[in-house]
Parts: structure tokens; sequence; C-alpha cells
């Protein structure tokens, strides 16, 4: 099998301050021309084994392997017009070639691969020969819809892993026992579009995981997934579909959270309402689509005190068909429970900045009341941000008007930011 062929392009120096360019360029040392070629495409890193003697082998050490079949010049236009098995088998070539003769005396920094399962077995091949170079960061990103199954992997490739990314996997009943038991060094998790199947419950369990980001993810397994990582600093859950709901556990350390729902799928309310009484430490949190009945509390069911909150950013939230005094019942309800709180975010709250009715009446003239509510308890918030795209009806007015007097001690900053922009 021959060794991955870098482009047939002629390269000519045309000068001799171009030759002393090259020169003083080969004089760095292996460590920060490895550096360089970590920035580059695949193919890049392998053509400058053209460059001169000192650079014929030292693509063979680069720490760093990014396969892209976006590199080869496939896309949807390509499977559309008919050229992808033309291209798909010069990927295929380089990519086979490029990890069998890459010196695999030493750990890899990264191994990154983005492609689509058009051979699955050829991926399934290139996925374990990047795990077996023990790399620091594995980033598999497969280009589909639908979920691609991970191969086998011995659990001893993982003991150098501090950041694993994965986007359209399907997990398996394997990868929580593998997180926990192959993975001492983890602080880095990001899982888009992945599925956890099986027949059995998940649990996502790490001393040393530091980040954790759960994008539009699925659980099918009929059982809650349970997140326990006593170091954990920041989560984010964004969309996805948790029918038996999320467990979070021990989160101590956490000190930043983004959670993302909507009306359809993610989270039931109650899920929604246990996620918040789980956050309890953190000094940030970004909430979206969250609704009134989540928040809204009565006396045998009140938030627990959030006592290192000091920023609360709220984006689409209360949209839902309750009066503008219930839903500020359901902010203060909440914002009585973050005794610290110093800036509250409204971004698109409250109300939508269009008409979703062409029947609706828009209002000539609104009356704002004197007495509107009783006074929240938040006594160092300083600034209420409120983000908006239109006021349609007056609501706008409605809404300043009333947290001015809910909360008189904080200072109102309005911004008119296009939500969706043409």
């Amino acid at each position: 099998m021959m060794q991955p062929e870098p482009t047939t392009k002629c390269i000519r120096v045309s000068s001799l301050d171009a030759v002393s360019a090259v020169d003083r360029f080969s004089a760095l040392p292996d460590g920060l021309i490895h550096t360089v070629l970590s920035f580059l495409p695949a193919p890049e890193v392998v053509r400058t084994c053209l460059l001169s003697r000192r650079w014929r082998s030292l693509w063979r050490s680069a720490p760093c392997i990014n396969l892209d079949e976006r590199d080869f010049g496939i896309s949807i236009m390509i499977i559309r017009d008919g050229t992808l098995e033309e291209k798909w088998a010069r990927f295929e070539d380089f990519a086979t070639n490029l990890l069998l003769f890459h010196d695999n005396t030493s750990s890899l920094g990264e191994f990154r691969l983005s492609s689509r399962a058009y051979n699955q077995r050829h991926v399934d091949r290139w996925i374990r020969r990047g795990i077996e170079y023990c790399p620091s960061v594995l980033n598999i990103q497969i280009l589909e819809h639908h979920r691609f199954k991970l191969p086998p992997v011995v659990g001893l490739n993982f003991h150098h892993l501090k950041m694993l990314c994965l986007h359209s996997v399907d997990l398996g009943s394997h990868f929580a026992g593998l997180l926990c038991s192959a993975c001492p060094v983890m602080e880095d998790l990001k899982l888009g579009n992945c599925e956890f199947s099986g027949n059995s419950s998940q649990v996502i369990t790490s001393r040393t995981l530091k980040k954790l980001e759960l994008e539009c993810c699925l659980n099918k397994t009929g059982y809650p997934l349970v997140i326990t990582a006593p170091s954990l600093a920041y989560l984010c859950l964004c969309y996805g579909c948790y029918e038996a709901g999320i467990s979070l556990c021990k989160m101590d350390s956490l000190v930043g959270a983004e959670i993302y729902v909507t009306e359809y799928e993610t989270l039931s309310q109650q899920t929604e309402r246990e996620l918040l009484c789980s956050l309890y430490n953190v000094t940030s949190l970004k909430l979206m689509g969250f609704e009134v009945e989540v928040m809204l509390n009565d006396e045998s069911d009140k938030f627990p005190v959030f006592p290192n909150m000091r920023t609360l950013d709220l984006h689409s939230c209360f949209l839902d068909e309750y009066e503008l005094y219930d839903k500020l019942e359901a902010l203060g309800s909440f914002l009585q429970s973050a005794p610290c709180l110093e800036k509250l975010i409204l971004q698109y709250c409250m109300f939508y900045s269009f008409s979703d009715s062409e029947w609706e009446i828009e209002r000539k003239s609104i009356t704002l009341h004197r007495q509107y509510g009783k006074t929240f308890q938040c006594q160092k918030l300083k600034l209420i941000e409120v983000i908006y795209d239109h006021d349609h009806d007056h609501r706008l007015i409605e809404l300043l008007w009333s947290l001015g007097r809910r909360l008189p001690e904080a200072s109102i900053k309005l911004k008119k930011i296009k939500r969706f922009l043409t």
C-alpha cells in the first residue's frame, strides 16, 4: 500500500529570498512546526513533504490528525451531481494510508474525523485506528441525519482522553460504563444529536468532568438519564428528548448552566422544575423556552435558595397564554429565591413581537394601573436588561411599567435587536 500522495502541483522557487525564507522556517524546532501543522487540513499537512528533505517525514509525527471529507470536495451538491463515488474513493484512499503510515510511537494530541458513513466498514476502521493512538482530544462528527453506531473499542486507549466530542452517534449500551471506567482524566464532553440506547439506564459518571454539553440528544432507554459529576463547572442541555427525565447528582461545583427547552419535546414540566432545583449553586443561569407553570410556586412546592446566583438570563420564556400579571408572578416567585441576584436579562420574553392571529384587534390605548401586584424582594438586583424586537400592541410599555412597579430599585435598560435577521 502506498503512502498518501500529495497534490501534484509543482512548487517553483523564483528567487533566493524565497529559498532562504523556506530555510529559516525549516530551522524551527519540530514542536513548533507541529503546532503550525495542527492548524492545517490533513491534505495540506501531507503536502509539506515536498518543501525539502527536512520536511519529508514531519507529517508522520504531527500530533493532530484532521480527516474531513469536505477537504476532498464532498458536499450535498456533490451527492446530487453524481460525482460522490470518485471523490469518496480519493478520501478513502488518503485517510486509510495516512492512518497506516502515521507514527504510532507516541500518543496523539488530537484525532478529528468529519465524514458521512458512506462506507461504514472504512469509517469503523478509521475510528478504531484513531483511538489506538490514545488521543487527548477525540472529535467524531458524522455528517448525516441517521446516527452512526460506534465500533467496539478498547478502554485502555482512553487513559489520556481529556475532551470527547461526538455528533450523530448511537452511543449504545456500553458508553456510560466506558466513560466511567476508562476515562480517568476526562474534563470536557460534548454530545450532539446522539442517542442513548439499550435496555438499561444510562449514567454519565465522572469525577474529573468539568464541562458537559448535550445538544439535541435522545434517550430511548425508558430510564432517566442520570448525571453524576462532582467537579462539573458548566452544564448545557440544549433541546433533545428525554421522556424519562434527567437527574442531576452531586452538582456542588457547578457555577454556570444553560437549559434550552421547547414546547414539543425535551422535558416534562416536572423534570424542568426538578432540574432548576438541582442548579442551586450556580452563579450564572440561562433558560430558554420555560413557561409560567414551571416557575409558579405554592407554599408546599418552593424553589430552594440560589445563594450564589448573580446573573439570570431568560430567553423566549413566559410566552404561553397567561396574563402578564401571572407571568410576573411566576418570574417573581423564582427571583425571590435568588437573594444575591444582580442582573436580570429578559430576551424576547413575556409577549410575542407580532400577533399570531390575523383576527386579533390591536389595542389603540392601554391603562397602566398604579398598583399592579406586590413588590419583589430582590434587594441586590440593580439592572434589568430587556431585549425586544417589536412592541406589538403596546405590550412592551406595559411590561416596563410593571417591572418598574415591582422592582423599583433596579434600573431598566432597553435594547431593540431583530430576532431573525433577513
